[in-house]
């Protein structure tokens, strides 16, 4: 199993504001303007998601990827 197996979304348990997460594919940061503003930003890596796609292990890693998104949403609810 390759070392970014799961690693396509960044890991939201560690959004902090003004500092950019990074997934392999996907890039996030947040930064505050105020009480109740803020200001996102979403990138995403195309060439690194083609990679991705021509990977042996793609279904199997974005199947992954994705649960794991859904528990650190789930995480961050409660």
């Amino acid at each position: 199993m390759k070392e970014c197996f799961g690693t396509i979304y960044p890991d939201l348990t560690q959004i902090q504001f003004g500092k950019q997460i990074n997934g392999k594919v996907f890039r996030l940061r947040i930064d505050t303007l105020g009480p109740c503003h803020r200001d996102r930003n979403l990138e995403a890596n195309v060439k690194e998601w083609e990679n991705c796609q021509s990977c042996e292990d793609f279904r199997n890693c974005y199947d992954f990827s994705t649960a794991k998104l859904l528990m650190q949403q789930f995480m961050m609810q409660i």
